[in-house]
């Protein structure tokens, strides 16, 4: 390796692993706000677990001494004493970060951290080494077969999307995507941040698949100008897209498009003429967006960043499409060479897709897979990484307040924020709302006073008595007393109704300030008022009787003078007996009083 080469190799390094940095930024701004700090830390995380087994295991399983075409079987842990070894090290243990990251997008919003971590671990160890054995290291069998995948169309970005399905499929949809047959729309939490990471990751490309070459000469030029030309057809055919459709032209479709054809090329970027790869670029977006239109639509998986579609389905076009424009190897026909392609796509998804199951399934089992409802419902942020954002608490305080129904409490304002003008317009309403309720309260007031209260003596009628024995009255224990004011009729046509009206009112007034506490008082109709007495003894009932009537008797009433009552009591006699039966034999005890010659109490 001369030291151009070597120069070369550590460039392209470093700008694959820049294309960390592209995915965290587009996964971060796809994701709801909520979720966007757990994103960045996935990404972290992946990269840190994934160089760390790539070394100690992946490495040698991928291009170690062959074994049956299947597996490495040396340079397991290597020390760092070979430094040609140390820049291949370097360059392909970006290559196995970037296929976890894929992942991670496909499983976003609802995955657990340490389960993920355990995916980033045995992905990084064995999935994707072994696939990349059977193609990239000289002796594997799809590579003595004959199979071209410059720089991991499949390798690197079919398996990473295959294993991402996997997820999607056993972590299941994020709450609300799918309901009632609609498919819901999560808008993105900075669209901004997808563009950006567009940017980095179509730099970063350029030593994706430049640097696959592991050395500098003139043949780079074509590798590179391949990348470009893929990826800006690929954003061409986004624009198409959204023309043909009518639709605008949104930031997710061209973003996506764009590293679509970029992961198309990625295959067949040695192989491949401008023109072919101008096609390729174009076409991986029709590709990406209707298969991302069937997988939601039609299957229903959920993959926040289209990362199957992306990578999985543009991979296999890509890959495919070196079979089908590339020249043949000496020997081989166009449909050897095709049927080489598809194998190798084909023998990648099995092995990816079935141990990616099988991983998923595993961690289901071991409930290291989904984190809880109300933690998705947070956010992962919180949940997960103990992150608190303040719109977070401003929702939790929203949703305090629609449990609790306090609306007595204030939103916390964080000023010059976005959070904090939502929680100022809702603060506002909830003041509208706290001055509504005040109208309401006063309201329901005054039509308890009109349904439960005579307008006149402004004592109960009889709804509001029953409502009162209903409440606060146990069963069968208390007397009744039907109070009738003696000759009212006289008082009527002597002086007029308006002061028989006056009389009534007095004499409302007058026993209601006579009462006990936990006595009931009310006007049963015309000059008949009833008192309920708590109490079931029949001679307390008649004592507090006589002492109403003897208040009565000896006040003086302002239009009419004296005005005398008589009253009936009654209770209950036994546990059969009903209110209207107690209130007919207290009725009859008042018409017992009246016959006596009026001005008395009588029992029943």
């Amino acid at each position: 390796m001369s030291e151009m080469n070597l120069l070369w190799i550590l460039l392209s390094s470093f700008l694959v692993f820049l294309m960390q940095f592209g995915f965290s930024l587009i996964e971060t701004g796809t994701v709801r706000t909520k979720n966007t700090i757990n994103v960045a830390m996935k990404n972290l995380i992946d990269t840190i677990f994934s160089v760390v087994f790539f070394w100690l295991i992946g490495f040698g399983l991928m291009f170690g001494t062959d074994s049956f075409g299947l597996i490495g079987t040396d340079k397991f842990f290597i020390d760092g004493s070979d430094f040609e070894l140390n820049a291949i090290f370097l360059f392909q243990a970006m290559f196995a970060a970037t296929a976890t990251t894929i992942i991670s997008g496909a499983v976003a919003e609802r995955i657990k951290f340490n389960g993920y971590i355990v995916v980033a671990i045995l992905v990084t160890a064995f999935i994707y080494p072994i696939v990349g054995h059977w193609a990239w290291n000289s002796q594997g069998w799809l590579a003595k077969l004959g199979f071209i995948d410059f720089a991991g169309s499949t390798v690197v970005h079919s398996v990473g999307a295959w294993i991402g399905l996997a997820g999607t499929i056993v972590l299941g949809p994020r709450l609300g995507k799918f309901k009632n047959g609609q498919v819901k729309y999560f808008s993105p939490s900075n669209h901004n941040l997808i563009v950006f990471g567009v940017f980095m990751l179509f730099f970063a490309w350029f030593g994706f698949n430049g640097g696959s070459l592991l050395a500098i000469d003139f043949r780079v030029t074509s590798i590179l100008m391949n990348t470009l030309i893929s990826a800006v057809f690929g954003g061409v055919g986004a624009w198409f897209i959204s023309l043909v459709s009518k639709e605008k032209l949104e930031v997710e479709i061209l973003s996506f498009g764009i590293i679509a054809g970029l992961v198309g090329i990625t295959a067949g970027c040695n192989n491949l003429t401008l023109y072919e790869s101008a096609f390729v670029g174009f076409v991986s977006t029709f590709i990406m967006h209707f298969s991302d239109q069937f997988l939601t639509k039609k299957l229903k998986i959920d993959d926040p960043l289209s990362a199957v579609s992306i990578h999985g389905f543009a991979g296999v076009w890509g890959t495919i499409a070196v079979g089908i424009f590339a020249v043949p190897a000496e020997g081989m026909t166009r449909f050897d060479f095709i049927t080489i392609q598809a194998l190798g796509v084909l023998s990648a998804f099995i092995f990816s897709f079935i141990l990616g199951l099988a991983l998923f399934l595993f961690l289901h089992k071991l409930n290291l897979l989904r984190v809880r409802k109300k933690h998705e419902v947070l956010g992962l942020n919180t949940s997960e990484h103990n992150a608190r954002l303040p719109w977070v608490e401003t929702i939790e305080s929203i949703i305090g307040i629609m449990k609790t129904g306090n609306i007595q409490k204030k939103i916390y304002e964080e000023r010059d924020t976005e959070v904090g003008i939502v929680a100022k317009f809702f603060n506002i309403l909830l003041e509208n709302l706290r001055e509504r309720n005040t109208e309401l309260t006063t309201s329901n007031k005054n039509l308890q006073q009109k349904a439960y209260f005579d307008t006149l003596t402004k004592v109960l009628n009889r709804s509001g008595l029953f409502e009162k024995i209903n409440k606060e009255l146990n069963s069968q224990e208390y007397c009744i007393s039907i109070i009738d004011i003696d000759k009212f009729k006289l008082i009527n046509d002597t002086y007029g109704h308006d002061v028989g009206d006056i009389v009534l009112k007095e004499l409302a007034f007058l026993i209601s300030s006579k009462i006990r506490v936990d006595d009931i008082f009310a006007r049963w109709g015309g000059e008949e008022f009833i008192l309920i007495i708590n109490n079931n003894n029949l001679t307390i009932a008649e004592s507090l009787c006589e002492k109403i009537r003897k208040e009565v008797e000896a006040n003086t009433f302002s239009k009419v003078g004296k005005v005398t009552i008589s009253l009936g009591v009654s209770n209950f006699k036994n546990s059969r007996q009903k209110f209207d039966d107690v209130l007919k034999n207290a009725d009859k005890a008042l018409y017992d009083a009246k016959d006596a010659g009026r001005n008395k109490v009588f029992v029943f």
